[in-house]
């Protein structure tokens, strides 16, 4: 079998772009069979474009043939916030598991973790590929949150019931208003839009020991130009508070021609001292009623939620939002990484 190694998106052939895009099309079988394979093209794009903002150690596995066995990675961000945390992930190809190879592979990502100085590893494993959850105990890691990925299917929406929240949302919301941005902010709004996504830092982190962050307009640009850069349409409705004139809420969605009858709830949120007015019912509801009014082909709105996080629950239930696939983010010290992969030797 080959030999492992550190790859740079930078560097990628059109043969080793091809054997990425081959390898997650597979993995992405297992947990999501339904969904179209991703183009190439879009590979081709989101790795050429890594937001230069996130840090990414990633390494690769092949076969004799050259095709892809297993992928690792750590990412974190450039930023003052976090220094103590890597996100992180492990796959092997389904018919080469159980012989040693992710925590061969994790010996490597956990290297690249410790040399940064980070200490605390983070990850995720679905419950559509029982073994990653399996790995995850065996390594030590713990639970941090408990999330699921809710569907939202279209068909069912009752728009009655949209369309009275819509009508109610200046009624419970006098001296708010809604504004619309589709794409990347513009110069004269991007500082207060990037402020507003501070909200998200009062979401239910559970046990998880993150940090709150804080992004910066060039991490916000980077991240458009990624995004724009793999043909992804953002749309955002922020809620104003008209006497400030500042934005104290936000719902974002996204959509892909690749993936054409989906569309992805990304954030939602408003700001603690400007809740009890139904301002994300109000936001959801107008961005919904467009999503069926202008994306006539999209079937489907699916959204991540921590199982603990009653408050936007509440909201999506009550819009027809079902549990779709449950996942968990695990966290472990690097100590527990390292008594793991010393006993493995």
């Amino acid at each position: 079998m080959s030999t492992l190694v550190e790859i740079d998106h930078k560097a990628l052939t059109a043969a080793d772009i091809a054997a990425i895009n081959a390898f997650e099309n597979l993995t992405k079988r297992e947990i999501r069979p339904d969904d179209p394979p991703t183009p190439i093209e879009r590979t081709e794009a989101q790795v050429r474009n890594f937001p230069a903002s996130l840090i990414l150690r990633e390494f690769w596995l092949r076969d004799e043939d050259g095709a892809l066995v297993a992928v690792g990675f750590a990412w974190w961000r450039d930023a003052n916030d976090n220094k103590h945390m890597a996100w992180c992930d492990v796959t092997v190809r389904s018919d080469k598991r159980r012989r040693g190879i992710g925590t061969r592979m994790l010996r490597h990502v956990f290297d690249a973790v410790r040399a940064d100085g980070r200490t605390l590893m983070c990850g995720m494993t679905t419950e559509r590929v029982p073994s990653g959850e399996a790995f995850a105990r065996r390594i030590g890691a713990e639970v941090g949150q408990r999330v699921h990925m809710n569907r939202l299917m279209i068909a069912d929406v009752d728009e009655s019931l949209v369309r009275t929240w819509i009508e109610e949302g200046p009624v419970r919301a006098p001296g708010y208003s809604l504004v619309t941005i589709d794409g990347p902010f513009p110069d004269d709004i991007v500082e207060h839009a990037v402020r507003a996504f501070d909200v998200m830092n009062t979401a239910p982190h559970d046990d998880l020991a993150v940090e709150d962050s804080e992004m910066t307009v060039e991490q916000m640009r980077d991240i458009e130009k990624s995004g724009l850069a793999e043909g992804t349409e953002r749309w955002v409705l922020f809620a104003r508070h008209d006497a400030t004139g500042e934005l104290v809420g936000l719902s974002e969605v996204f959509w892909n021609p690749a993936l054409p009858r989906v569309v992805n709830q990304g954030d939602t949120g408003v700001h603690p001292d400007h809740r009890g007015h139904a301002l994300g019912k109000w936001m959801k509801a107008v961005m919904l009623e467009r999503i069926m009014r202008e994306r006539p082909g999209v079937d489907q709105i699916r959204t991540g939620n921590a199982d603990s996080n009653d408050a936007m629950l509440g909201i999506n239930h009550a819009l027809g939002f079902k549990p779709f696939i449950a996942s968990i983010n695990w966290q472990a010290n690097v100590e527990t990484i390292e008594r793991y992969l010393d006993q493995s030797v």
